[in-house]
């Protein structure tokens, strides 16, 4: 009886110290990793991250860039840290939808090492033709390839299993298109080809599509949001063209390590929706190209749920492999 006792006051104490540390969250510098090099759209979103929480946990927050093996060495590092919430990485569509099905052979578990806690914003992919194309919209383009099977191509900004690779799968999928993949190292490449003629067609993220789209130097035919874009809102999404249910988006999220407390993760949600619904915050992303997205951390699990499964069969139907 004894015994009982002790273990209940035991497990009393260990739980009040837990809560106890939950409810002193933060009480050190907080790290957000970043899977890309400074200056792109993920750095974008995870200094925006950083800069917001710093002065909404009164805690500061560092951001540090670790680019390499396709960005799991962020992930890897996020791995080694503590479960406390004071270490974050910044995720993408590409990195956490895609990659569990693009590498067969990780450091980690995609679905189970890690927990988003909120989808900050999702970039819509806008489809572009070079002015030597006769299509002006979805269904002339379409009917334009089904009259030339294998013979139009589209570009990738980042080769082989990039999102916009992936992208243009779908697009061929949904429309049942026959349309030949030319990988490129790079975006300005990339798009140095379209506009020079030698490939008619690429996907690529809105806000790098604005200049040349506005210029006339590329055709728009339809971008990948749910709505149209305020910064192109001449472009009809996919859904008006008539391609029923098709949306392509690059997301961002912010994840931490499987195991932290619901009650730190709730606390990072809850100030990660305050500023999503800062007219300012809502401003930079939506000039940047960004819809801001937001949610509870249980919508967030959702919804990576329903894009692991709309890139997964993409990438296994289109036999797309990094490994």
């Amino acid at each position: 009886m004894q015994i009982k006792i002790i273990l209940i006051v035991f497990c009393l104490l260990i739980a009040s110290l837990v809560r106890a540390q939950n409810l002193a969250y933060p009480n050190k510098v907080i790290k957000i990793f970043v899977p890309a090099t400074a200056a792109g759209p993920t750095d974008f979103i995870g200094r925006l991250v950083a800069d917001f929480l710093t002065k909404s946990l009164n805690q500061s927050v560092v951001v540090d860039n670790l680019p390499g093996a396709g960005g799991n060495q962020a992930f890897q590092a996020l791995l080694r840290a503590d479960p406390d919430g004071h270490t974050m990485a910044i995720g993408s569509q590409s990195m956490m939808a895609m990659g569990p099905y693009l590498y067969k052979h990780t450091p980690f578990d995609h679905e189970k090492d890690f927990i988003p806690v909120d989808i900050i914003a999702a970039p819509a992919y806008i489809l572009v033709v070079n002015n030597g194309v006769s299509a002006n919209n979805l269904q002339e383009l379409i009917t334009l390839a089904k009259s030339k099977p294998g013979l139009l191509n589209y570009a990738s900004t980042n080769g082989i299993g990039s999102s916009s690779h992936v992208v243009g799968e779908l697009l061929k999928r949904t429309a049942q298109i026959d349309i030949v993949h030319v990988p490129y190292k790079g975006n300005a490449q990339a798009t140095t080809d379209l506009l020079g003629g030698n490939v008619q067609m690429m996907f690529s993220l809105s806000s790098s599509m604005t200049q040349p789209i506005n210029s006339g130097a590329l055709k728009a035919i339809a971008i990948g949001s749910l709505k149209r874009s305020p910064t192109l809102p001449k472009v009809p999404t996919f859904e008006e063209s008539g391609l029923t249910g098709f949306t392509a988006s690059s997301w961002f999220g912010v994840f931490v390590r499987s195991g932290t407390s619901n009650l730190i993760i709730q606390k990072i949600n809850s100030s990660l929706e305050q500023m999503l619904q800062d007219p300012n915050i809502r401003k930079k992303l939506l000039s940047a190209g960004a819809d801001p997205a937001g949610g509870s951390v249980e919508q967030a699990a959702d919804f990576l749920r329903n894009e692991r499964q709309k890139w997964g069969n993409v990438i296994k139907s289109a036999q797309i492999s990094l490994d």
